[in-house]
């Protein structure tokens, strides 16, 4: 029954959905880049998700209240390079608070010759499937689980057919 209680808690708070998310951090550097803020990748995702309704956290030094108490309210970006022949790939993946991939962009690319307008033309088409998304911070848990709600009346009626047995 216990195992029951922890299954179904966990499984009502994971969210699903970006929009059940109130913040999206950026990282000052990416993992494929030499410097912070090269070509200006960074300052770019950062106005691109504020263009989209995003609450943008770039320094995570002073956390706003509601953040401290639950971290699960943040999505972490991260750009992936993709290898490409003659092709700038790049791919915007949201993770939540336990690592687990929350959204995964479509592939930006670009043909551009020039790194920095190369970069920053891919990281624009990653975002196209963002605006997609039509962003609004829902501020509601999602619903629970089917599954895990069917777990939970079949355990409530175990425990009520073994109450008399446990006193």
């Amino acid at each position: 029954i216990m195992y029951l209680c922890l299954l179904i808690s966990f499984s009502s708070f994971s969210q699903t959905s970006v929009n059940e998310y109130k913040y999206v951090s950026v990282p000052d550097n990416y993992s494929f880049l030499k410097g912070n803020d090269q070509y200006q990748l960074n300052s770019l995702t950062v106005f691109l998700f504020e263009k989209n309704n995003f609450t943008v956290l770039n320094s995570l030094k002073n956390y706003p209240s509601d953040l401290a108490t639950n971290s699960c309210l943040l999505l972490k970006s991260d750009l992936i390079k993709i290898k490409g022949f003659f092709k700038t790939k790049l791919q915007l993946v949201l993770t939540d608070c336990r690592d687990n991939i929350v959204f995964s962009s479509e592939i930006g690319q670009s043909k551009l010759k020039d790194f920095k307008k190369s970069f920053q033309e891919a990281l624009r088409n990653t975002f196209v499937s963002v605006t997609e998304l039509n962003y609004g911070y829902s501020g509601v848990l999602p619903p629970l689980n089917p599954r895990f709600r069917l777990l939970l009346i079949r355990g409530l009626k175990k425990a009520k057919r073994l109450r008399p047995l446990l006193l």
